[in-house]
């Protein structure tokens, strides 16, 4: 009985058509910017690996997926405008889309952060010359990007989850802090291994890649803060 009502109250925002077509928004979004973030990790895989040309095509891409997001964003806060919401719930979705849309954003910010500054790939390439065991610098920058394409798919799933079954969304919001804690203790890693080899490498790209790391955390961090407004949505509808 219980489970039945915890359904009924959640659906109970977006009964009519105009309702859902705003949901339905909200989920492409959320797979645009998943999919901005996918991109993201396959070009640092890209960039570390030597293939700097391959790299930049796919930064290329996204770019064009940031903006596609935005895009859709600037939609659904339309649609929000022309369906039934209560008041409160309009502001918290509009809320969400606007810091899911950040994801997006950091993705972007990351990527060029990263694209604009190719002497640290020679850098870090002569680095592991000198001690290979320096080659953990790069190796921990992309699993780095692999876990915030981890925490944003996982965000995506509680997304998904809010019109369905209100509490498997609120576990899954949880996941997403779980999954951004596992991120900041790689990000202390990381920099632990950077100032480990850091004689081997210019101050100027010791620097350079303490951004990146900041920078690709930042994702990670972004999509956790989109998983608190959607806890406080859940908690909002259910009191």
């Amino acid at each position: 009985m219980k489970s039945l009502l915890v359904l009924e109250i959640s659906l109970l925002p977006v009964v009519g058509r105009r309702e859902r077509t705003a949901f339905e928004m909200l989920k492409e979004h959320t797979a645009m910017v998943v999919r901005a973030v996918e991109r993201f990790e396959e070009a640092m895989v890209a960039y570390f690996d030597g293939k700097l040309e391959e790299g930049e095509r796919i930064a290329s891409e996204v770019y064009r997926l940031e903006t596609k997001a935005d895009r859709i964003r600037a939609e659904f806060e339309n649609q929000l405008g022309v369906g039934a919401f209560l008041p409160s719930f309009r502001g918290e979705l509009a809320k969400l889309s606007e810091r899911l849309d950040d994801v997006a954003d950091r993705a972007e910010e990351a990527v060029r952060e990263i694209k604009l500054r190719p002497k640290v790939f020679e850098d870090l390439t002569r680095a592991e010359k000198k001690d290979r065991r320096a080659g953990a610098i790069r190796l921990g920058l992309v699993e780095l990007a692999g876990k915030a394409t981890k925490t944003t798919k996982a965000l995506e799933r509680a997304i998904v989850l809010l019109l369905e079954d209100m509490d498997s969304a609120a576990r899954r919001a949880f996941k997403v802090d779980e999954l951004e804690r596992e991120s900041d203790a790689m990000e202390e890693e990381l920099l632990q291994e950077l100032y480990r080899y850091e004689e081997l490498l210019p101050p100027v790209t010791v620097m350079q890649i303490k951004d990146a790391i900041k920078a690709i955390g930042e994702i990670s961090n972004m999509a956790q803060d989109v998983g608190d407004i959607l806890s406080s949505i859940v908690y909002s509808l259910k009191a």
